[in-house]
């Protein structure tokens, strides 16, 4: 109990004693020797006159209700300004806990905050938004490349490179979905074929989201489409009206498996790397040339790479973002119908001449 509840009880305490003696002396009227009233009606005491022991009650009972009127007003005076009190050095308090923990909070969110940058400056994801951000104005990466801040072939061969694969593995999952594939193909006389890719395709999308597809899984997807095509031009004439749909949903389809992992980046890294006044420019279109993306950082090494590396994208952008990036005209959510536009020429004489380099 605090002090101050403490001492409304004694105040409480002590007119109610008070009023007790004050009832006491009011409920009984004036008389003689303690006996009552002795007048009025007739005379005689109030045991012998009910009427008048009646009236003498009420004036009793009027005067008792008149001290507990001004008793109960008096005690919620005090119980108004006790609670008023209370109230306001209750709320003072709430307040200060409030920006109190308001200040805690900020600290608490400044650390978070710095604590999630650098957790995504580590695992790659400030660069790789950074990268995104450079090709939407600049999806050749024809001025990006230009930039000529150093960085250094030592530098280049710790970055930890990932294939930048899952937008490739869906569009391959969506184009050998139920019903994606063009009706010729469909034809029950393809029906190992079309099994055999769907396995090829299922266990390719399962690495991918776990990491990279490996080169033996994208060798088995590469084969299942191979030994499909080899079918489908022994059994399907070159001069029927619906070869050249089959020929061409399969040339697209060999053509996004081998961007799942192509060997050619690696040798490519290997020239780049050698080249000790490489740039931030080359750095960029090596990027975009082989669709790849920075994986997590594994030293401090790294990290310290990813530190100078983020400062540097930042100024390319800040450089190049004088203008609205360019409205994507296509719609980005028919991969399929993208990938079919994207490698509508190719041959699939010149896919094979690829895979032999």
């Amino acid at each position: 109990m605090s002090l101050g509840f403490r001492g409304v009880c004694v105040l409480v305490v002590g007119l109610s004693l008070v009023t007790q003696e004050a009832r006491a002396q009011m409920y009984y009227p004036q008389g003689y020797g303690g006996y009552g009233w002795g007048g009025g009606f007739g005379g005689g005491s109030i045991a012998n006159n009910p009427a008048a022991g009646f009236m003498a009650g009420l004036g009793s009972f009027a005067r008792d209700k008149g001290v507990y009127e001004i008793e109960d007003a008096q005690a919620q005076a005090i119980n108004q300004e006790t609670m008023l009190k209370w109230n306001t050095a209750l709320r003072r308090r709430q307040k200060e806990l409030h920006i109190e923990n308001q200040k805690e909070d900020a600290g608490r969110a400044a650390k978070r905050n710095a604590r999630l940058a650098q957790e995504e400056l580590a695992d790659g994801t400030t660069l790789n938004s950074l990268i995104y951000q450079i090709l939407d104005f600049d999806p050749a990466a024809s001025k990006a490349s230009l930039s000529k801040a150093p960085i250094g072939g030592a530098a280049l061969r710790e970055i930890p490179f990932e294939w930048n694969t899952e937008a490739i593995s869906l569009c391959i999952d969506q184009m050998t979905g139920k019903g994606a594939l063009p009706g010729i193909l469909m034809d029950p006389k393809f029906a190992g074929e079309r099994d055999a890719l769907g396995t090829a395709v299922d266990a390719a999308i399962k690495e991918d989201a776990k990491g990279d597809v490996s080169r033996a899984t994208t060798k088995k997807v590469s084969n299942a489409i191979a030994k499909f095509r080899a079918k489908f031009v022994k059994e399907v004439p070159g001069t029927s009206l619906s070869y050249a749909d089959g020929d061409a949903y399969l040339t697209t389809l060999a053509s996004l498996t081998r961007l799942l992992n192509d060997p050619s980046m690696k040798k490519a890294l290997v020239i780049l790397a050698n080249e000790q006044n490489a740039t931030v420019g080359d750095l960029i279109r090596f990027i975009q040339v082989y669709n790849l993306r920075f994986g997590p950082a594994a030293t401090e090494r790294q990290v310290r790479i990813y530190e100078s590396l983020a400062a540097k994208l930042k100024d390319v952008l800040k450089a190049m973002n004088t203008a609205p990036a360019p409205a994507v005209t296509e719609n980005a959510g028919d991969l399929p119908g993208a990938a079919k536009g994207a490698f509508k020429g190719m041959k699939w004489e010149q896919l094979e001449a690829h895979a032999k380099e």
